[in-house]
């Protein structure tokens, strides 16, 4: 039976991989809705700031638009992200399962090679002992 070591090397440097990127991405994401968050916050005091300012309550229109344009971009992003996000969830999980099975198919692998090695330690012991006893049972005779 071959050793699976380099198997699992290489899928334990995939699952490495995949966290770094599910990282990236959750960092993407949380930036993503911090900045909707502050488009939000932006706009409502600039509403604020045109309901007492007739000068500027005359350009708030075309703002407003303007940032409601950019908070649809950021909610779409948001979303996309967010779908980004989940299918590197699955991925992680699928590569983390992978790994998994060839760690415990290399442990039952072990566990074989050990039980094995020990039949024959066991059956070298026996061989012993049973040549001893012949020969001081010759030598008594």
């Amino acid at each position: 039976m071959k050793d699976l070591g380099p198997l699992i090397r290489l899928h334990k440097l995939q699952v490495d991989e995949q966290r770094r990127q599910l990282t990236e991405l959750r960092t993407l994401l949380e930036r993503l809705q911090e900045e909707r968050s502050r488009v939000d916050t932006e706009l409502a005091e600039e509403q604020r700031v045109a309901a007492g300012s007739i000068v500027v309550s005359m350009t708030f229109s075309a703002y407003a638009r303007q940032m409601r344009l950019r908070r649809e971009n950021l909610d779409r992003s948001i979303l996309q992200a967010g779908q980004r996000v989940e299918d590197a969830e699955e991925a992680l999980a699928d590569a983390f399962r992978e790994l998994k099975r060839y760690e415990l198919a290399q442990e039952e692998r072990d566990q074989r090679r050990r039980q094995e090695r020990a039949r024959r330690e066991t059956g070298t012991f026996d061989e012993i002992s049973a040549t001893r006893f012949q020969r001081r049972k010759d030598e008594t005779d």
